[in-house]
């Protein structure tokens, strides 16, 4: 059976149509980049700050000590924000809205545990709030970690997923 030369020519012409209609195509605008690089933690009445506002690799990060006393158990709190923006954006209600895809991880040394995490939408933790205890005196640190996209279903959750911020603060019980 032979192809007439029009039928080939509409062929052609279809692909090319098709080809150029596609390469139009408009790319979704790129996500706002957020840049999280304060992290404040408010335990009982006092905040602590973390701050990075030139990124990793320029001026070190300014952090406060975190300071209790010995043998209490305190609320704590964490929000974080975008300082690079002015005025200075406060990112915790998108997380806290998110929360399914975040997890706050706490990883302390020293005579300090963290418990009651806040929970997610599912049930899970999320740990944007939570309980500190301390015992006797001494010195430590606290890390805390913002996971993005955890396996909260995995038997270490916060080994998973990425992270959006992680930071560690000094601490004094006493």
């Amino acid at each position: 059976m032979k192809i007439s030369k029009i039928s080939k020519s509409v062929a052609v012409a279809s692909a090319i149509g098709l080809s150029l209609f596609s390469a139009c195509k408009k790319e979704p605008a790129p996500l706002e980049q957020e840049n999280l690089n304060i992290l404040k933690i408010k335990i009982g009445t006092a905040t602590f700050t973390w701050s990075d506002l030139d990124g990793p690799g320029g001026t070190a990060p300014k952090v406060d000590t975190i300071k209790v006393s010995p043998n209490v158990t305190l609320p704590t709190e964490i929000t974080v924000q975008d300082g690079s923006k002015n005025p200075v954006e406060d990112l915790t209600p998108s997380i806290i809205t998110e929360n399914k895809d975040h997890l706050f991880v706490y990883k302390p040394t020293g005579n300090l545990t963290f418990s009651a995490l806040s929970k997610d939408g599912n049930g899970k933790d999320f740990g944007q709030t939570a309980t500190v205890k301390t015992t006797t005196a001494g010195n430590g640190s606290l890390q805390i970690i913002l996971k993005h996209l955890p396996d909260k279903s995995s038997t270490n959750p916060a080994a998973t997923g990425e992270s959006d911020i992680d930071v560690t603060f000094p601490v004094v019980i006493k």
